[in-house]
């Protein structure tokens, strides 16, 4: 189940949204080569959540201190800045902002189908009410096989653990044993294939 609901704790972690409106891109592509951009994980201990960024301006206010509690973690992974990606067909990322009834979090996905799920849900079911779209294309990136869960050759598998509680929020990790130990803890691996993997990072 990757969107659960109910909780009122606040989260510090709120952010002016992006490119809002922007419609979302289904469609692959194949082009030239384009910007790698490096996504940045950050923790809160006080709130037991993870959250990630490619932004410039979002992981300076994270670094600074001038949103206060995260640091982080050490793990990163690689995405694009623009469709164009070379030989590998990439999907633009939407971002959600969960409001705190329903976790004060944020989730992320290249699936158009869930992004679009998520959206029309906003508008009838009373788990997404005040669900906001950040943005529809956060950063780009590669999909796996929805059957196998394989990746495209050149890229690596991105695992996705959401933590089956009132307070949702997710982690995404390239690290298997990352991947192994958040689900040891509770936590449900969400994805395509028997490894459930849900992105892919290039190299």
């Amino acid at each position: 189940m990757p969107f659960p609901c109910a909780h009122a704790r606040r989260d510090p972690l709120r952010f002016v949204p992006v490119l809002r409106g922007m419609a979302v891109v289904a469609l692959t592509f194949a082009a030239t080569l384009a910007r790698a951009e490096t996504v940045v994980e950050y923790y809160h201990p006080g709130l037991d959540h993870y959250f990630m960024t490619p932004l410039a301006a979002e992981i300076g206010d994270l670094d600074s201190g001038r949103i206060r509690g995260w640091n982080r973690t050490g793990f990163v992974f690689e995405g694009f800045a623009s469709p164009a990606a070379g030989n590998v067909a990439v999907h633009p990322v939407c971002r959600f902002y969960i409001p705190p009834i329903h976790g004060d979090s944020h989730f992320f996905s290249a699936s158009s189908d869930e992004c679009a799920d998520v959206r029309a849900k906003r508008l009838t079911d009373p788990n997404f009410s005040g669900y906001e779209e950040e943005t529809s294309a956060e950063f780009y990136i590669a999909l796996p096989n929805t059957v196998t869960g394989a990746c495209p050759a050149g890229t690596v598998p991105v695992y996705r653990l959401w933590n089956q509680r009132a307070d949702s929020n997710h982690r995404y990790t390239t690290d298997i044993g990352v991947r192994d130990g958040m689900v040891a803890k509770g936590y449900i691996a969400e994805g395509s294939g028997p490894d459930a993997v849900t992105f892919c990072a290039p190299l």
